[in-house]
């Protein structure tokens, strides 16, 4: 059953208080974008229109429109026999993609700062052929002279095998100005052994009163308020023109537009997006990365994507959809058509006689904030504000730690690293307990002889090895 909607379906948007939250009718939000209603009985609902298509399912955070995933903020509520969306889907999801020609910050691309993840002592994942450093800088090389070709500045965060703190990966955007977006490139890997995790994904700033797609609650950090919420159309639009890109010029799953508070995105000021360009724990998929030849057509891909967007914020024209990416590219490699999947049953525009539209935004009976409101406690300590703050710079410094942690203490893993010393075996059994010049314990005393310096009763103090300078 296909339903269509008279012009002024959407003169008065019908809010409903579902679960704590506003929710509009997806209906209405049919009406409104001038798209045909296909209701799947109570399991959800198409929003069908002349080459697009929006697909909701009932309970469910993930939603493709476009024929790409995206995942909500919150899930799609059926209430008397009705579909509903939350009004913040609507606002930071859903209007981005549809309409990203009307979101008013678009400033002129000018230049594009890509920042390959990790470096230096921080490997990021590791696999039998390398490391994920070195994929994401190889990567990052190979996207930047298609940008360059196309009239782009192009600005990379670290052009060698060095360790850059994350809060100073966004600033080198930022020092840039208007009209530069930052665009994070990763390999993904599943911390479970013997996952198949496989796939693209792409992460944008989770909004303000929202949890992170791989969260099912709201925590205190859910509501504060970060420096790049500000930028959270544009981001969506970018990561929607790189994602459609990609997925429609390489053949992998899609594991959708993804939303998470990292603090490359958190702290950024312009358009920001985090690109995850498949599993380097899977096998099949790491032998992927590990060609040249794909690394290539993937680079080529985000290229793409992006000049796409730049074509949007100059011209406003519409960047291009995956399914036109499937028609006019190149031939998929033999054994991988079955990964792509194109839109179907699409029907004809609906040309109900609407007049012409003010925002929708405008048509609400109250106000619609782009934020939610600051989430208050019932007795607020004073202070709270700055220990957020503090928390928050805390967090960011334990995300730099960790990865040095765990790379020191996961050197045993396979592949091997070379050692500094290939001489020098075992000279943590050389050193007496209290190790360093300033007593710092190395280890805890066994008790005896050997807790007090000494090696063998009234036998000379044991050898010390002196360590200056954190070298031996």
């Amino acid at each position: 059953m296909v339903v269509f909607f008279p012009a002024d379906a959407w003169a008065a948007w019908n809010i409903q208080r579902l679960g704590g939250r506003d929710y509009l009718p997806l209906s209405q939000v049919a009406a409104f974008y001038q798209m045909r209603m296909v209701p799947r009985g109570d399991r959800g609902v198409s929003l069908v229109s002349e080459g697009r298509r929006m697909d909701f399912a009932r309970g469910a955070r993930e939603a493709r429109i476009d024929g790409v995933k995206h995942w909500l903020s919150f899930p799609v509520m059926y209430f008397a026999g009705q579909f509903y969306v939350s009004r913040m889907d609507l606002s930071k999801s859903i209007d981005p993609v549809v309409r990203p020609h009307r979101i008013p910050v678009l400033q002129p691309l000018r230049t594009v700062v890509l920042d390959p993840g990790h470096g230096g002592h921080d490997r990021g994942a590791v696999n039998r052929y390398g490391f994920e450093k070195n994929y994401s800088l190889d990567l990052s090389r190979r996207i930047r002279p298609y940008l360059q070709e196309a009239g782009y500045r192009v600005v990379i965060t670290r052009s060698r095998d060095q360790f850059i703190p994350l809060e100073g990966r966004p600033a080198i955007a930022s020092r840039l100005g208007e009209g530069t977006i930052f665009v994070s490139i990763h390999f993904n890997s599943s911390g479970q052994p013997g996952s198949r995790a496989t796939g693209f994904e792409i992460f944008t700033l989770t909004p303000r009163g929202a949890p992170n797609s791989h969260d099912s609650f709201l925590t205190r950090r859910s509501f504060s308020a970060e420096t790049g919420h500000r930028m959270d159309h544009a981001s969506q639009a970018l990561a929607t023109s790189i994602y459609h890109a990609m997925l429609g010029r390489v053949p992998m799953f899609d594991r959708g537009v993804k939303r998470a508070r990292f603090a490359v995105l958190r702290r950024a000021t312009t358009p920001a997006v985090l690109v995850e360009n498949g599993f380097m724990s899977n096998p099949l998929e790491a032998r992927k990365i590990h060609s040249a030849a794909w690394r290539e057509r993937v680079a080529e891909s985000i290229a793409l994507g992006i000049i796409e967007f730049g074509g949007l914020t100059k011209t406003r024209k519409m960047p291009k959809l995956i399914a036109q990416y499937r028609r006019d590219g190149e031939p998929l490699p033999a054994g991988t058509e079955f990964e792509y999947r194109p839109l179907a049953g699409i029907g004809a525009a609906v040309h109900s006689g609407l007049p012409q539209a003010r925002g929708w935004r405008g048509l609400l009976p109250v106000p619609l904030r782009e934020e939610m409101p600051p989430f208050r406690l019932e007795f607020e300590p004073p202070g709270w504000v700055q220990l957020e703050t503090w928390a928050a710079t805390a967090e960011d410094a334990r995300s730099m730690m960790v990865n040095e942690q765990v790379t020191i203490m996961k050197q045993g893993e396979w592949p091997e690293p070379v050692p500094p010393f290939p001489g020098l075996q075992g000279w943590r059994s050389l050193l007496p307990p209290r190790g360093l010049d300033r007593g710092f314990i190395l280890f805890p005393p066994s008790g005896g002889p050997l807790a007090e310096g000494v090696a063998n009763g009234d036998a000379e103090p044991a050898a010390i090895v002196e360590i200056s300078g954190g070298a031996l």
